[in-house]
């Protein structure tokens, strides 16, 4: 009986030893390969392909450091949030190095080391016992690298957490960043500008983005520099002459990326009245492959609202031409637009796409079918009356992708001393060079990209649907898929789908009458099946 009991034991001791090894086991292996299911749409409570990619092919240990207080509550929930996401990035890299440090204790040497670090002090307001209090607490994210380190100051959520964080591992892991170049010299969208800092952080080095900005002129005959990789021609507002536009074709020539947001108007100060205007860069795109439309976009089914203002009063009311792009009306396929939900473009033209021997052509955003133009005078009040006229999806934003040809093959370069003389219309050809220094002309590029919109005025307007829709551009432009996905994350406009008449009628009176006739039914099949099962029993007595 002993010995039973003895080999009983054991046997026991030994499946619990198994037990808590196979535990073990799957605890360990869980770190490095696990299962989750993220049921949203987009995935955005995992962390993106883009994020795996950048932290599996670090070549060196990046030290992530995360200074937050334990307390109060709020501080600790957000706290709590970041090692989640945190937790993530380790488990997809063997090359981060995380720590987790509550400055609470620290000295006043310690404590100056974190400011000039770039992490402050903050403080918040808490609640306690039905009393507001002020708390000092830390917040901040430190991202070190081979003697780099770079800060996020403050991290009060985490919805964009991902993007700062595979930014930052970006910057500091990049040897050298990437020149964003914005053409000046013809009223265009200036990023120095007091009112656009916020924008230009986006993109500068100083900020969270990628990019060194900078401003290019063309005037005097200068190229574009060599250190600019994407070009931004935004919101022209006088034409450009053939000298420049021959140095921007040359840019091109040379493996250069190029935005261009193009205004078909220019509205007259103070009224909404509004005169075709000439940039000079129509016959220029059109070879490329994006043919302005030299027009203005309503949509009858999908716009934004416009803010008026009448009398003492400001109203919101539907403003057909602040056209809406909904989510089916952008291209699926390419990355720039696979994952934007919604984009307003005030005062658009349309595009059509020039096939072009060795040029991919995608139209990145459309129309609904109820799209329209309309052409010559230009009243753009809400209450004025729009001519019906034949309606269909519209182009207003097209990417193009290869090998281009050069718009001066065969012609000469144009000379800068004639360039303020020139008549700069679509249609003219360039004049001969005379004081100009002979130089050849390349005549067709390398593998590049182009992008052409068919107006400049949603960066003016700053709504985040149309900075998503730039940034995620630039992106791909200088950068590739990097960071585009990442960022999409964030996005959340989702609008209703519009219904049709006969479906609004149909589901109003579901809910009238249905559901009454429901309970109705419902009772009236109870009820007879009671008096039914009722007759069994009585028969069967």
């Amino acid at each position: 009986m002993t010995n039973k009991r003895i080999t009983h034991g054991g046997n026991t001791i030994v499946f619990v030893v198994i037990i808590l090894g196979i535990l073990v086991l799957i605890n360990f292996l869980s770190t490095r390969r696990f299962i989750r299911a993220d049921l949203t749409e987009d995935k955005r409570y995992t962390i993106s392909k883009a994020t795996k990619s950048v932290v599996g092919s670090l070549d060196d240990i990046v030290t992530i450091t995360a200074y937050f207080s334990t307390a109060p509550a709020e501080v600790a929930r957000i706290r709590r949030d970041v090692r989640d996401v945190l937790d993530e990035y380790n488990a997809f890299s063997q090359k981060l190095q995380i720590d987790f440090v509550n400055p609470a204790d620290f000295d006043d040497a310690q404590k100056q080391e974190l400011r000039f670090k770039g992490i402050p002090e903050v403080q918040i307001n808490v609640v306690k016992k039905d009393k507001a209090e002020i708390a000092n607490v830390y917040m901040g994210i430190s991202i070190g690298y081979s003697g780099k380190e770079e800060t996020l100051p403050i991290v009060r959520a985490t919805g964009n957490l991902e993007y700062e964080l595979t930014s930052t591992i970006l910057k500091v892991t990049t040897k050298e960043a990437k020149t964003v170049g914005f053409l000046t010299g013809h009223g265009e969208f200036d990023i120095n500008d007091q009112n656009y800092q916020q924008f230009r952080q986006l993109l500068d080095k100083n900020g969270q983005g990628q990019y060194n900005v900078t401003s290019v002129s063309l005037q005097d005959g200068k190229a574009v520099d060599t250190t600019v990789t994407t070009l931004v021609v935004a919101g022209v507002k006088q034409p450009l002459t053939e000298r420049e536009k021959y140095e921007i074709d040359q840019f091109i020539m040379r493996g250069g990326r190029a935005i261009f947001l193009v205004d078909p108007i220019q509205m007259q100060p103070g009224t909404l009245q509004g005169t075709p205007l000439s940039t000079g860069l129509n016959d220029l795109l059109e070879h490329y492959g994006a043919k302005l439309g030299n027009n203005l976009l309503i949509d009858r089914r999908f716009h934004d609202s416009a803010r008026f203002q009448q009398g003492r009063m400001t109203v919101f009311q539907p403003y057909p031409y602040f056209v809406k792009i909904v989510k089916p009306n952008f291209s699926k396929e390419h990355t720039v637009t696979n994952q934007l939900e919604a984009l307003t473009l005030p005062w658009t033209s349309s595009l059509e796409v020039i096939a072009k021997e060795n040029i991919t052509a995608t139209a990145l955003a459309k129309t609904s079918e109820f799209g329209q133009t309309i052409q010559g005078y230009y009243n753009l009040r809400p209450d004025f009356p729009v001519p019906n006229a034949e309606t269909q999806a519209f182009p207003v934003a097209v990417a193009l992708e290869g090998k281009f040809k050069s718009f001066y093959d065969g012609k000469e370069v144009p000379s800068v001393a004639t360039d303020d003389t020139t008549d700069t219309t679509d249609s003219e050809t360039p004049t001969p060079a005379q004081d100009t220094e002979t130089q050849p002309i390349k005549t067709e590029s390398e593998q590049t990209q182009i992008v052409v919109v068919g107006t400049a005025q949603f960066l003016a307007q700053m709504r985040q649907d149309g900075v998503n829709f730039f940034l995620n551009t630039v992106d791909w432009l200088t950068l590739g898929d990097t960071l585009i996905g990442i960022r999409s994350h964030t996005i959340t406009d989702r609008p209703l789908r519009e219904a049709s008449e006969f479906a609004k009628n149909f589901i109003r009176y579901l809910c009238i009458v249905g559901v009454s006739f429901l309970v109705i039914a419902f009772g009236l099949v109870r009820y007879f099946l009671k008096r039914r099962t009722k007759r069994l029993v009585e028969s069967m007595v």
